[in-house]
């Protein structure tokens, strides 16, 4: 706990390749990071409070080591109440303030190391370039960075089993019933398969292969916006479709489970005419359970008619924006040039990259 050092940890973005909403449903997901980063910057202080500001949208909440520990306690008793009812708008009141979630994920971490108190109060910042709500796994790369730096600042070796745990934990204050998908994929980076068995047991293999290079550099990622659903309320609207019409979401679930496995060998071997066949047909299964909107569905048409494939890659959304949208096309200034006719900004970052570290 030295006060002499300012301790800096960063954590990438993630796409689902394939795999969203079916991970829920213990069902596998191949997944990489991406080279968008989440910066936590944590200082130890003299005063007894600790202090957390998001750069990105300019605020700051002080709080004091009891304050923390409360709103950790109060957010499980509320996703306890969750998790019997389904009741989103409890979900929802878990994080009512948009510091709450940082401020939860560092109670978490004081909680799973056991820190009965603490003598020396820091400053937690947090700077990120992902994102928010587009499926790219901002939060997921905020708690895992807040994690680790609580971990080095408690003089707790940089873990990332237990720097996974904790993030699982905060996640499900934000999201409710999540995988585990997104902050496993951010906190081990690379290309990894995860399958959620049992909620103690998670299969999390960061694959032996990379995406190779004449795959990865034909990838665009479309921003069509923030959804106006949160992503607890998308996988609640698939966990209440699974009760109302089974037969659906069980077809989609065996079907997406197909597809991600078809998909191993066929990113492994740099197969081009199959990733786009794979990708389309995960598309149009997302499609059949309510969560990709009308509003990008043309998008996404027009990219397939122009030889390519695009999907979701996060949890999607109902009325409009589904967030970020993964192309693939043997033509990226196709896509690029589809994208600027709906008004959509486009970027390109590096797939596969390291995830959480010191820096």
């Amino acid at each position: 706990m030295s006060l002499s050092r300012t301790i800096h940890v960063s954590t990438p973005a993630k796409i689902h390749l394939l795999g969203e909403h079916a991970v829920v449903f213990n069902k596998p997901a191949l997944m990489t990071s991406v080279d968008l980063r989440c910066h936590a910057s944590l200082t130890a202080s003299n005063s007894e409070t600790i202090e957390i500001t998001s750069k990105n949208i300019s605020k700051t909440i002080q709080l004091t080591f009891s304050q923390i520990k409360l709103k950790t306690e109060d957010a499980q008793s509320k996703w306890n109440q969750y998790f019997k009812t389904n009741d989103i708008s409890v979900l929802k009141s878990i994080c009512s303030n948009e510091l709450d979630y940082l401020a939860i994920v560092v109670g978490e971490s004081l909680k799973l190391y056991n820190v009965p108190s603490l003598a020396k109060g820091f400053s937690l910042v947090i700077d990120s370039q992902i994102p928010l709500g587009g499926g790219l796994g901002s939060s997921a790369a905020c708690s895992v960075s807040i994690a680790g730096a609580v971990s080095i600042f408690l003089g707790k070796p940089l873990q990332k089993e237990v720097i996974n745990e904790i993030a699982y934990l905060a996640e499900q204050k934000k999201h409710g019933l999540p995988s585990g998908g997104d902050n496993s994929t951010v906190c081990y980076g690379g290309l990894v398969w995860f399958r959620k068995e049992t909620p103690d047991l998670k299969i999390i293999q960061p694959m032996p292969f990379t995406i190779p290079s004449d795959l990865a550099k034909k990838f665009t990622l479309i921003n069509t916006g923030k959804p106006s659903e949160s992503t607890g309320e998308m996988v609640s609207l698939v966990r209440t479709l699974k009760e109302t019409d089974p037969t659906i979401v069980d077809a989609f679930l065996q079907e997406q489970e197909r597809l991600t496995r078809d998909l191993i060998g066929v990113v492994k071997n740099s197969n081009e005419k199959e990733f786009i066949r794979v990708i389309r047909e995960g598309e149009k299964n997302l499609e059949r359970i309510g969560v990709v909107s009308d509003y990008v569905k043309p998008l996404i048409r027009e990219i397939e008619f122009a030889g390519g494939a695009a999907k979701i890659c996060g949890a999607g959304g109902k009325t409009k924006a589904t967030g970020i949208i993964l192309a693939y096309s043997p033509e990226t200034a196709i896509v690029e040039k589809i994208a600027t006719s709906h008004n959509f900004s486009y970027f390109s970052q590096q797939l596969g990259v390291d995830g959480i570290k010191e820096e």
